[in-house]
């Protein structure tokens, strides 16, 4: 089977932010596994991108509100024939373990924890707002932390990030949930161009193309509530402005839904 690549393109403010939050959270994971001084300055960057989305939305209310529209889901599921039953209770398993721990978080993602009353990740807080502002002389208490040895350094790191490993599970299964809860097709772009009706029946939350791998073109996707379109583009040469492909592009299309 030939490998494909994922686009997509989130449906509301909601799962933008949590989709950008996701995204950091890989990119600290992938960098904590390799020891170098740069890694480690990539997880407090990420750290600090992380904490600034979540200071400017409430994601508990929302993440436990979509959870328990999962549990409710699971459950109805549960009687329905011809469904891996082990598969949906081991899912609402995870659900319910999800919002017993939200329920332990007090106030808003972030508040009062060790993270924002830590003296140097809120030093970086302020330096990260100036371009280079990370600088080794800027924070030389950064530069020389560092300088330690990298099972230091990872200690230090998960420490800071312990707080954040729930909203980080929440949000994972939350995301895992929508992406699979899907609406499947496959279609084609005339002229690189394709646009559809959504059922305004259906609360839609995402959508996603998939794309052999080695494929020549990528996918712009813009849409709302109601509709939306694609538009694949070509790019030979990264120096040059992208241009909407004149041929059909034949393209798997997933609508996902709450």
């Amino acid at each position: 089977m030939k490998k494909k690549i994922t686009y997509e393109q989130p449906l509301n403010e909601r799962i933008k932010n949590l989709l950008r939050i996701e995204h950091l959270f890989a990119g600290m994971n992938y960098s904590l596994k390799a020891p170098s001084a740069w890694d480690s300055r990539h997880v407090v960057s990420s750290l600090l991108e992380v904490l600034e989305l979540l200071g400017r939305n409430d994601l508990k209310l929302d993440l436990a509100r979509d959870l328990e529209h999962h549990a409710h889901t699971l459950e109805r599921w549960q009687n329905t024939p011809n469904v891996d039953t082990d598969r949906v209770v081991e899912l609402l398993g995870d659900v319910r373990t999800a919002l017993a721990k939200l329920s332990t978080v007090e106030g808003q993602f972030g508040d009062d924890s060790l993270i924002t009353q830590h003296s140097l990740l809120n030093l970086l807080r302020q330096r990260s707002t100036i371009a280079g502002g990370m600088c080794r002389f800027d924070v030389p208490n950064f530069y020389h932390w560092l300088q330690r040895n990298p099972k230091q350094r990872l200690d230090d790191l998960n420490t800071w990030l312990m707080p954040l490993e729930i909203i980080r599970e929440a949000i994972d299964l939350n995301l895992y949930m929508i992406r699979n809860n899907l609406q499947s097709s496959q279609e084609i772009a005339s002229k690189g161009f394709f646009q559809s009706k959504l059922d305004m029946n259906i609360d839609y939350q995402l959508i996603r193309i998939r794309l052999p791998l080695e494929h020549a073109c990528y996918p712009e996707i813009s849409g709302g509530k109601q509709r939306f379109s694609i538009r694949f583009f070509e790019q030979a040469d990264m120096r040059e402005r992208p241009l909407q492909t004149e041929q059909d592009v034949n393209f798997e299309l997933c609508c996902c839904m709450m």
